[in-house]
């Protein structure tokens, strides 16, 4: 009977778990595409103006250093505000 209930539990903590994560996924998404003015997948300097942590970070974010942010760089960016950490300070090159 424990170990039923045991098993019970575990699977509902781990159901619960992922759909956090879910959400959390789908939350990044909307706001990357809210972000995304023109809806080409990439956030330019630009479009990433209106998000102040990602205006102010622009540097830190852009991993590859091509002048815009995919939805990859826009994900580990916000994984990491989540976590508490940060991303560097560094601003936006000039426009």
């Amino acid at each position: 009977m424990k170990t039923t209930t045991l098993a019970k539990i575990l699977g509902f903590s781990l159901a619960t778990l992922f759909s956090a994560a879910t959400i959390a996924a789908e939350m990044d998404a909307v706001q990357f595409e809210s972000l995304d003015q023109n809806q080409d997948g990439q956030l330019t300097a630009e479009e990433a103006a209106r998000d102040t942590a990602l205006n102010e970070n622009w540097t830190a974010v852009d991993k590859d250093g091509s002048g815009t942010i995919d939805k990859a760089e826009f994900s580990a960016f916000e994984s990491m505000l989540k976590e508490g950490g940060e991303a560097g300070g560094e601003k936006k090159p000039a426009e």
